[in-house]
């Protein structure tokens, strides 16, 4: 079971406090899906992994934390459009938080927390904020990957992520180029995802699997 925290954070953009929530404890009982989206028990704690500013719409990991040319973002019609998204509030904090930090070119961070937002999206049942945040993380992880640094340690298993989540939104031959690109593993897991992918890939599904499922689907 998770345990969620609180305590006072002054925020690093406008200096005045509030009360924060924070992930003390989590659970991780479950298979992730293949995007990594994790089981229920841990990621019902998702709206306590960005903090917002109630009084400026900073938001970030913690709010105490500057994120570099934060204002001037926040200032910014691109910011404001995502703050007045017609989506639920957990996905907009999420987006604005992967916002500034792909802004100050953190692409890793602002590319996870797009994941978070897609994962948040799902939960919401809105599956085209889903699909959106999905093309953004995979944008970001693009330019991530040019810059010589990666998401996940693995690059073949960072492939497999980045597979699922054009998958889950649509883009098919993104997803079927991808899993092109891999060089060849022997892992008898790793192999049956991959199956499992291109054959999800064909039937053009863009439904949610977990690693699991994948798994046993072509044992």
């Amino acid at each position: 079971m998770a345990t969620i925290a609180t305590e006072e954070k002054r925020c690093a953009v406008c200096g005045k406090a509030s009360v924060q929530g924070f992930v003390a404890e989590a659970g991780r009982q479950g298979s992730a899906d293949l995007d990594l989206r994790p089981p229920p028990d841990q990621r019902e704690t998702i709206a306590h992994w960005i903090q917002e500013c109630p009084h400026c719409g900073y938001c970030g990991v913690t709010i105490e934390e500057p994120t570099a040319g934060a204002a001037e973002v926040m200032a910014s019609e691109e910011y404001r459009a995502i703050r007045e998204e017609a989506s639920p509030e957990l996905v907009v904090r999420l987006l604005c938080a992967s916002t500034l930090l792909e802004h100050a070119e953190r692409w890793v961070e602002a590319a996870e927390t797009a994941i978070w937002a897609a994962w948040a999206a799902d939960d919401a049942g809105i599956d085209e904020a889903a699909a959106r945040a999905r093309r953004r993380a995979l944008d970001l992880l693009a330019e991530v990957r040019r810059r010589g640094e990666h998401y996940l340690e693995d690059p073949s298993a960072e492939t497999l992520v980045m597979t699922d989540l054009a998958r889950r939104a649509g883009e098919f031959e993104r997803a079927s180029g991808l899993l092109d690109s891999l060089d060849s593993v022997d892992d008898p897991r790793f192999a049956a995802i991959v199956a499992f992918q291109r054959e999800r890939i064909a039937a053009r599904d863009t439904s949610r699997y977990t690693v699991a499922e994948a798994s046993r689907a072509l044992a």
